[in-house]
């Protein structure tokens, strides 16, 4: 019974890892099949005499967004800590400490959003309020 569990270990390693490659080689397929329709489908446009619409860029990374999953992050976060902290309380096993990390990691990321919210806020000469200049 050793050795099934010894090969069912390995095998559930391996069709993960094959999974995981499978599934980036799938998602980086269909990112340059979307692109080769796409210009496909203006080239067939400008062939025939019409304008094709303007190609819109990726959209990027703007301050309210970084807001808004900066302030979600950090929710997040504090919620995985109280998490960590009433696991550790209550269960005596590795739960808590894993939340815990859970929740610096989340937490930071969210600091990070934050962050960048307020400097590319100031950037953009968007400071409304007299309190928000660092002195």
């Amino acid at each position: 019974m050793a050795e099934m569990t010894g090969l069912l270990g390995v095998f559930t390693g391996l069709v993960s890892a094959v999974m995981t490659f499978g599934i980036v080689f799938w998602w980086i397929y269909w990112s340059y099949r979307k692109k080769q329709l796409q210009y496909h489908e203006r080239q067939l446009m400008i062939e025939k005499g019409l304008t094709p619409p303007p190609v819109l860029p990726e959209q990027r990374l703007t301050p309210e967004g970084a807001l808004r999953r900066g302030t979600v992050l950090m929710c997040l976060g504090i919620g995985l800590g109280l998490a960590a902290v009433i696991a550790a309380n209550v269960v005596d096993d590795e739960l808590g400490g894993v939340l815990g990390v859970a929740a610096a990691i989340v937490a930071f990321l969210g600091l990070g959003n934050l962050a960048y919210y307020f400097i590319a806020r100031k950037g953009r000469g968007e400071v409304t309020d007299k309190t928000d200049v660092a002195v």
